[in-house]
């Protein structure tokens, strides 16, 4: 299937905040879904207005990221934001407000619309903004989703009748034989067909760039990690192994933390946003287990710590309990621990009593973490 054409509406004060979108959407972009342009997309000698009405109108979903500079903007007010509603009213393009930087959009004519991040909370006022771009993707992957059903439901066009064949011409042999294109006809079709080529390769070189980027700061949230703990890490060439593992998962993933101290994880939780993995991040076994029972859209992976202050309830841990707990369900998703236990033997012992309780395994070290979590996601 197509790519579903995405264009940005923004205002150039906010380029960063877009360049930061961009990259998070680099995963999509990889995989054939969307297929992005913004105005720094026009190439020198293209009028840049009617660059920006051609793209704007072809769009079929439309990204306004909103700020004060948005609204102040009289070019975007006046043509970018009024094609984009109108397109909106009619159906033909899917419109999503985005909440870069705290402003009143309650009068604004797309206040109507859905937007995101959830809630509408701005995107920098989120403590990591790694996560907020998770929750933003997350909501662009349901519109592509959405916008690629209603071209599966629609019946295609019916197809443009033939050419009428041209008139043969003669060979002056009496034996009528086709035309053939002259050389400046070959030659002209040529030459139009080298900017489309030129621009595929820059795109496909653009998306490259920003993986690679995406990549680079995978490898240092977890080289931050591993740092804060103590432990060695496991090289920039093995990080990079495991976040293309991960990138090229077919879905997004979700992954429940149990952790009474989630702030200790910040680095190995921004490691994963990183690749647009959406962690929801509890203190509780009772949380943990409330939120299975209400959250619809499930998870494929339940992180765990060892000890909480709670009552273990017979069981040898905290996180021993919630694994007993999820075994009495007709369904759960692996279950990991990640502790703090270095000592050899009494790791093992750890080790032993999990996979006994049916856990998928554990870890102490991040590097230790992701790959399990890889293995997690490749066993569902």
């Amino acid at each position: 299937m197509e790519p579903v054409d995405l264009f940005y509406s923004y205002a150039h004060e906010d380029e960063k905040l877009r360049d930061e979108l961009d990259g998070h959407l680099a995963l999509l972009r990889r995989k054939g879904v969307i297929r992005p342009w913004h105005d720094r997309g026009i190439v020198p000698g293209q009028k840049w207005d009617e660059a920006i009405d051609r793209e704007l109108g072809m769009a079929d979903l439309i990204l306004l990221l909103v700020s004060m500079d948005f609204l102040n903007s009289d070019y975007i007010w006046g043509k970018e934001l009024a094609t984009a509603v109108e397109r909106a009213r009619r159906g033909d393009a899917s419109v999503i407000p985005v909440l870069l930087r705290a402003v009143d959009i309650e009068d604004a004519p797309f206040a109507h619309l859905q937007g995101l991040p959830t809630d509408l909370r701005p995107v920098t006022s989120w403590p990591n903004r790694d996560e907020a771009w998770t929750d933003v993707a997350k909501g662009i992957r349901r519109a592509v989703e959405a916008i690629r059903q209603r071209w599966a439901s629609t019946p295609p066009p019916p197809p443009p009748p033939p050419p009428a064949p041209s008139a043969p011409r003669s060979s002056g042999l009496g034996t009528a034989v086709a035309s053939a294109p002259r050389p400046e006809e070959a030659m002209h079709s040529l030459e139009m067909a080298r900017p489309v080529l030129k621009m595929a390769t820059a795109e496909d070189a653009r998306t490259d760039a920003l993986l690679q980027r995406t990549i680079g700061a995978f490898a240092d949230e977890l080289a931050l990690a591993a740092r804060i703990k103590g432990v060695e890490g496991i090289g920039s060439g093995a990080a990079a192994g495991l976040a293309e593992a991960l990138i090229d998962r077919p879905e997004q993933k979700r992954v429940l933390w149990v952790d009474d101290q989630p702030e200790n994880n910040r680095h190995e939780l921004a490691a994963l946003a990183k690749l647009q993995v959406e962690v929801v991040c509890v203190r509780s076994t009772a949380e943990a287990l409330d939120r299975l029972d209400a959250d619809e859209e499930g998870f494929d992976l339940v992180l765990s710590d060892w000890d909480r202050p709670e009552p273990p309830e017979g069981a040898a841990s905290a996180g021993l309990k919630l694994l007993g707990a999820l075994a009495a369900r007709p369904r759960r998703p692996p279950v990991i621990f990640y502790h703090a236990e270095f000592d050899p033997g009494r790791r093992a012992a750890r080790r032993e009593a999990l996979l006994r309780a049916g856990g998928f395994g554990e870890a102490v070290r991040p590097g230790e973490l992701l790959a399990l979590i890889r293995s997690a996601f490749a066993s569902d």
